[in-house]
């Protein structure tokens, strides 16, 4: 349900939990209301479906609450090496094949150099997940960044009072990375899009308000209902 969710939410807004916050230091003008209709998103899930979704209803032994090792028997470490080889095997094909400089076009129509190397950032995103394996035992989600912004509402008592479900992501080190995770994000976005003199985004093909207001308020709720989205499920 949840991924359904995040599907049609990324279809209607042309964005994704991630790509909201890098489309924010871009400029790009829509990008403000799906983050706002994320907002909602989070608010309705803690609001009304949290404490009817939240695992600690489910029996121990119910299948959700397995790991994929534990339900094909194959250990944890086996499993992470064959999709991981089967991943980079996939990206490296579609680099060879599909160079990303061919999609580099300037306003003018003349190719530049103005984008970066997938293999490089997917290597700088890759470490940084890998890094909070190691020290935090948790991955790093950005989908959790829309969830730590809303909570910090909880430090006001009516807030509090309101959605107590959302005060564990007022505060702590985890909640604080996430928030400056998504100041990162907007910030390296910006430099980005501001060094390659694009900024802001072209926005002709952006979607209307209504879509990606309802958009961002799916992708929120369907990250929530999954646990994570993308990025945090498959790391």
């Amino acid at each position: 349900m949840g991924g359904t969710l995040i599907g049609v939410g990324m279809v209607l807004a042309g964005s994704c939990p991630g790509t909201v916050f890098v489309q924010m230091g871009s400029g790009l003008t829509n990008s403000f209301i799906t983050c706002l209709g994320a907002i909602c998103g989070v608010l309705f899930y803690y609001t009304f479906l949290s404490a009817r979704l939240t695992k600690d209803e489910v029996p121990k032994s119910s299948i959700v609450l397995k790991q994929l090792p534990e339900l094909i028997g194959i250990k944890l470490i086996y499993l992470n090496l064959m999709f991981g080889s089967i991943f980079i095997g996939t990206a490296f094909v579609l680099k060879h094949y599909v160079p990303y400089k061919n999609d580099l076009i300037t306003p003018k129509g003349l190719r530049s150099l103005v984008g970066w190397s997938p293999v490089l950032c997917g290597i700088g995103i890759g470490s940084l997940q890998l890094f909070f394996m190691m020290l935090y035992k948790k991955s790093l989600g950005i989908s959790t960044g829309f969830t730590v912004l809303v909570a910090q509402l909880c430090c006001m008592r009516f807030f509090k009072n309101l959605i107590p479900s959302l005060e564990p992501f007022t505060y702590g080190v985890q909640n604080s990375l996430a928030l400056l995770f998504v100041l990162g994000a907007v910030g390296g976005s910006f430099i980005s899009t501001v060094s390659a003199n694009q900024f802001p985004l072209n926005e002709q093909c952006g979607a209307g308000f209504w879509s990606s207001f309802f958009g961002g308020f799916l992708l929120s709720l369907g990250a929530r209902c999954a646990g994570g989205y993308t990025s945090g499920v498959c790391a």
